[in-house]
């Protein structure tokens, strides 16, 4: 069973008639900060406590935590129904900035750095602290610089994921936002796919720039 929370407070319950939501839509995608859709109508008792970049949302499937994030956008239409677009929790790293530096260290110390850095621009509530870091370089001593002010998010994806790979993920225990940086995920799905049940469409895209019809060894 899915609920949604809106600043603590329940926003959705699919029990009570009260507090439905509708066109509901989770959207999670590998080092990309995610998204939650929704349209909520005036006869809601929280139609007008869902303010823009304050509001913090909170969607949970049974009681695992399924999206955390804050409301980025709303769109209301000829009949007040209003479409409310969440953006995850790594968004918030957009909100620090990280000025011209110059670093040499370990994979684990420059995420330290960065988490550092933001944390102290910004709200209790949009800080991070830094998890598990399984992300290594070979020789655990790297350089990194920058002559520009980037954000937090920028510099996390541009100089270490770009470049080791691995995964950003945010883990939420106790009330603190724990920022692991990971080789390999620790969630699995035992759910099958099967055609026609949960794979309701598939399509398959072949470019011809992709074919070569001679390869010429220089």
């Amino acid at each position: 069973m899915y609920k949604v929370y809106c600043d603590g407070a329940l926003l959705y319950d699919p029990r009570v008639e009260e507090l439905q939501l509708f066109d509901k839509k989770v959207s999670l995608e590998v080092n990309k900060t995610g998204a939650f859709d929704f349209t909520i109508y005036p006869s809601h008792p929280s139609y007008n406590r869902i303010f823009r970049l304050r509001s913090n949302i909170e969607v949970y499937q049974d009681n695992y935590l399924l999206f955390r994030g804050r409301v980025l956008d709303d769109e209301v239409d000829f009949f007040n129904a209003k479409r409310v677009i969440c953006e995850g929790d790594l968004a918030f790293l957009n909100d620090g900035i990280i000025r011209p530096y110059d670093y040499t260290g370990s994979v684990s110390g420059f995420l330290q750095f960065i988490v550092d850095t933001y944390n102290a621009q910004v709200e209790p509530e949009k800080r991070f602290a830094l998890g598990n870091v399984t992300v290594t370089d070979p020789n655990d001593y790297i350089t990194r610089s920058s002559i520009n002010a980037e954000t937090a998010w920028d510099v996390i994806t541009d100089k270490l994921v770009d470049m080791f790979g691995g995964y950003i993920m945010v883990r939420r225990v106790d009330g603190v936002n724990y920022l692991d940086y990971l080789v390999d995920s620790d969630y699995r799905s035992l759910q099958e796919i099967t055609l026609g049940e949960n794979l309701l469409d598939l399509t398959k895209n072949i470019k011809g720039q992709d074919i070569i019809t001679a390869l010429i060894p220089c």
